[in-house]
């Protein structure tokens, strides 16, 4: 404690208490979401219904609370976790329609690569910095290509991380939490 108020670390903001509650009521409106879809006794056409209907609800409900409290996504405000949430929502209908539902999958599996270890992907790329790969194999070519050089590099590090989780997903090799 110093003058009166409560450091619990030099790194830690106070209002990461109060956050951390919204990001549990994020991670609950994920797993409703699931919820939906993993019901076997509702039709896919109902789940997409759904799955809306709760999305714009959330939406429009965040919106709305905005002026009273403001959508603020450093603090994660509990109006940021319903537009968040109701965006994720309308998605996941929009998706579940168009992939499950019409079955438009093909060219699809490089996404199926990204979602089956969606974790340890972003696990990797906040951990491991692949640029220097990059830089080794391209080196000199900065002062030909000019601006277009670290949109190079940012692809070099997509193209390892997927070649990562490529490997993993034909290897049936999942982080799961």
């Amino acid at each position: 404690m110093e003058n009166g108020t409560v450091i619990f670390a030099g790194w830690y903001r106070y209002t990461w208490i109060l956050s951390s509650l919204t990001f549990g009521v994020t991670v609950m409106t994920g797993v409703f979401a699931g919820s939906i879809l993993k019901k076997p006794t509702l039709l896919p056409v109902k789940k997409v219904q759904w799955l809306l209907t709760i999305g714009v609800a959330m939406v429009a409900a965040g919106w709305l609370w905005h002026p009273q409290l403001p959508v603020i996504k450093k603090i994660w405000t509990s109006s940021m976790v319903l537009v968040s949430s109701g965006y994720s929502f309308i998605l996941m209908a929009l998706f579940y329609y168009w992939m499950d539902y019409k079955g438009h999958k093909k060219h699809l599996t490089w996404l199926k690569v990204y979602g089956m270890n969606s974790i340890l992907a972003y696990m990797l790329a906040m951990t491991v910095d692949f640029s220097s790969i990059g830089h080794s194999v391209f080196w000199g070519l900065e002062q030909y290509i000019g601006p277009w050089y670290p949109v190079l590099i940012t692809l070099t590090n997509v193209g390892i991380l997927y070649g990562i989780l490529w490997s993993l997903y034909q290897k049936k090799i999942f982080l799961r939490v």
